[in-house]
């Protein structure tokens, strides 16, 4: 059992900053926070539940955590209506002394996670698992595809985000 706690914990240790960033994109700090330690939480329990699993490679089986993690918020997202959304994310931010530099950069933010919501799950997933380093190797592991389909899948995301972003 001991061993096993420190293997989740060197786990934790090594890939929760960039699974928290990788949520922060889509959802801000405070919620990037929140769902960091909800799937640290699933993967522990998970653990216990299961004592004779070890993943291979703890990136790529995090990561697909996290990536079901955040769809699913998305999907929960969705159903709020629009303006309390928009409300939460303004509220983050109301001290007056804020520079217009940065307010700009909230409305960066919100314009670029807008764009991402609108994508597809997929081109989603293709588009946040680049800006997270991953190379086309192993987001083919993470979808079950070839590299060369996502390359190929890649380039159509990237055109599509951007046509989000003009909107």
């Amino acid at each position: 059992m001991f061993q096993r706690y420190e293997e989740f914990e060197t786990a934790y240790e090594q890939y929760s900053p960039a699974i928290e960033k990788y949520f922060s994109v889509c959802f801000g700090l405070d919620t990037a926070e929140e769902l960091t330690q909800q799937l640290f939480l699933k993967v522990w329990t998970y653990l216990l539940a299961h004592p004779s699993f070890v993943p291979n490679d703890w990136k790529p089986w995090l990561f697909r955590i996290a990536v079901n993690l955040k769809n699913d918020h998305i999907r929960f997202m969705k159903k709020l209506p629009q303006n309390f959304l928009l409300l939460e994310e303004a509220d983050s931010y109301s001290d007056p002394g804020f520079t217009q530099e940065f307010t700009q950069n909230i409305v960066d933010g919100i314009t670029v996670r807008t764009a991402l919501l609108r994508l597809s799950e997929q081109d989603r997933d293709l588009i946040l698992l680049r800006y997270m380093g991953f190379d086309s190797y192993e987001i083919g592991k993470l979808m079950q595809v070839s590299p060369s389909t996502v390359r190929s899948k890649m380039a159509v995301a990237k055109k599509r985000f951007q046509k989000e972003l003009q909107k």
